[in-house]
C-alpha cells in the first residue's frame, strides 16, 4: 500500500516538473517561429549619459537664442508713420439740399486723412541713427520711433534709397544701445537665422520686440514686388524661414552671435501671413548705402554704362565661352565708361575690383561699393579669351538707366 502511494507521488512530481519546463520554454519557442524580437526594443531609449548630453544641447540652443534676444532686443525699435491721403467722395444727399439752387456746387467733396503705418528698425549709433527699410517710410509725412523701453521720439529722415530699399533715420537721443553689424558674405545656408521686430505693431501691444527663429534657406535670391510705393526689383537677397509678418519690415535678421546679417524686407505669401519664405537685404549692401545716406543724404551711384544678364550654358555654348560663369554685357551706352574703355556687347565680365562675378547679384554688390571716378580692374572674356583692363566708373547722367 505504502509502495503504491510512493509510486503515484513520484509520477505526479515528474508530471509537474515537465509542465514547469513547458511553461518556461514554450513562449520562447513560439516567438522563435514568428521572428525574433530585437533586443533593442526592450532597452531604454537613451543611457543616462546620453540623456544628460541631450539636455545640455537643448539648454545650449535655448541659451543662444535667449542671449541673442537680450543682446539685440534693446536695439530694435518700432517705427510709426502718418501719411496724408487726399481724395474726393460723392455726396448722395447733394441734390436734396440744393434742389432749388441752380448754381449749386458739384456733388463731390475733397477730404484729407492721416493714415497710420508701422514697421521696425534698429539702432546703429549711440547718438540715434537708425536703419530700416525704405518702403516703411516711403512718402510719409510724420515719423516717430518707440524704443524698447517705451520712450518715444520724433524722427528725421536722413536719407532713403528706393533701389536698395534702405533708409536711415535720426532721433535726438544719446547713449543708446547699438546693434552689432555682421558680415553677410560669411552667411551659410542652413545656419541659424533670428528675425526680430514688431509684427502688427500696437495690435499685439508692448514695446519689446518679437523674436522668431529659423535658418538661412538660400542666398542670392531675386524677386520683384508691387506695393504702395511702386514696383521694386530686388537681387542678392537672403532667404529665411524665420517668420516675418507685417510690421517686421525694417527689423534686423541676426545670426546666432547676435550680429545683424540683413534687414527684413519682404515675404512671399498667399494669405498675407508668413509661409516661411521671407527675404532680407544683406547687411553688407545696407551698410554701404547707409554710409552714403549719412554722408551725402542720398546715394551717389557709380555707373559703368552697361546692361547685363546672367550667363547660361546655352549662352556660353553660343558665345564659345569656356564656362557659364560671369555676366554677359547684353548692351551698353555708347558714351558710358565701359564703351570708353573698349568693352563691347557680348563680353563676359568675370571679375571686377578683385571680386569674382558669377551673377547679377555679384555685379550689383560690387557696383554698390564703388564711388564715381573710382578706377577698377576688370577681367572679361571675349571669344573664349580672357582680357584684363582698367575702367574708371562715373556718375550716371540724368535719366540714364541700366548699370
Amino acid at each position: 500500500m505504502f509502495s503504491a502511494y510512493k509510486d503515484l507521488i513520484s509520477k505526479l512530481y515528474r508530471l509537474a516538473t515537465l509542465t514547469l519546463i513547458l511553461l518556461l520554454f514554450l513562449p520562447t519557442w513560439s516567438a522563435g517561429e514568428e521572428g525574433e524580437v530585437p533586443a533593442s526594443l526592450f532597452e531604454l531609449p537613451l543611457s543616462s549619459d546620453a540623456s544628460a548630453t541631450d539636455v545640455e544641447v537643448s539648454e545650449s540652443r535655448g541659451s543662444a537664442i535667449v542671449l541673442v534676444a537680450e543682446k539685440v532686443g534693446s536695439t530694435v525699435v518700432t517705427i510709426n508713420t502718418l501719411t496724408t491721403v487726399r481724395g474726393t467722395y460723392f455726396d448722395p444727399f447733394h441734390d436734396f439740399f440744393h434742389f432749388f439752387d441752380f448754381y449749386s456746387p458739384m456733388p463731390y467733396h475733397e477730404y484729407e486723412q492721416k493714415v497710420p503705418g508701422m514697421g521696425s528698425g534698429f539702432i546703429i549709433s549711440p547718438d540715434g541713427y537708425i536703419m530700416t527699410a525704405e518702403h516703411v517710410v516711403h512718402g510719409v509725412d510724420e515719423i516717430s520711433v518707440v524704443l524698447a523701453d517705451g520712450s518715444e521720439y520724433p524722427a528725421e529722415l536722413v536719407g532713403a534709397d528706393y533701389a536698395s530699399d534702405v533708409a536711415v533715420l535720426k532721433i535726438d537721443a544719446r547713449d543708446l544701445p547699438v546693434a552689432e553689424l555682421g558680415d553677410s558674405e560669411e552667411v551659410q545656408v542652413g545656419q541659424w537665422a533670428i528675425a526680430i521686430g514688431h509684427p502688427f505693431g500696437k495690435v499685439v501691444g508692448g514695446t519689446t520686440p518679437t523674436v522668431t527663429v529659423g535658418v538661412i534657406s538660400a542666398k542670392d535670391r531675386s524677386m520683384s514686388r508691387n506695393d504702395e510705393s511702386g514696383f521694386r526689383v530686388y537681387s542678392g537677397l537672403l532667404q529665411t524661414d524665420a517668420s516675418i509678418n507685417p510690421g517686421n519690415s525694417g527689423g534686423p535678421l541676426v545670426n546666432s552671435l547676435g550680429q545683424v546679417i540683413g534687414i527684413n524686407t519682404a515675404i512671399i505669401t498667399t494669405s498675407g501671413g508668413s509661409l516661411g519664405i521671407g527675404f532680407a537685404i544683406p547687411i553688407n549692401i545696407a551698410r554701404e548705402v547707409a554710409i552714403q545716406l549719412i554722408e551725402y543724404g542720398k546715394i551717389v551711384k557709380a555707373w559703368l554704362g552697361v546692361y547685363v544678364q546672367n550667363m547660361t550654358p546655352q549662352l556660353a555654348e553660343a558665345l564659345g565661352a569656356g564656362d557659364s560663369e560671369g555676366v554677359l554685357i547684353s548692351d551698353l551706352s555708347p558714351e558710358g565708361p565701359a564703351a570708353d574703355a573698349g568693352l563691347k556687347r557680348g563680353d563676359i565680365i568675370k571679375e571686377m575690383a578683385g571680386e569674382e562675378i558669377n551673377s547679377i547679384g555679384d555685379y550689383d554688390r560690387v557696383m554698390q561699393k564703388l564711388k564715381p571716378q573710382e578706377m577698377i580692374e576688370m577681367v572679361i572674356e571675349r571669344g573664349g579669351k580672357r582680357m584684363t583692363g582698367e575702367v574708371t566708373v562715373s556718375q550716371p547722367p540724368g535719366g540714364e538707366e541700366g548699370r
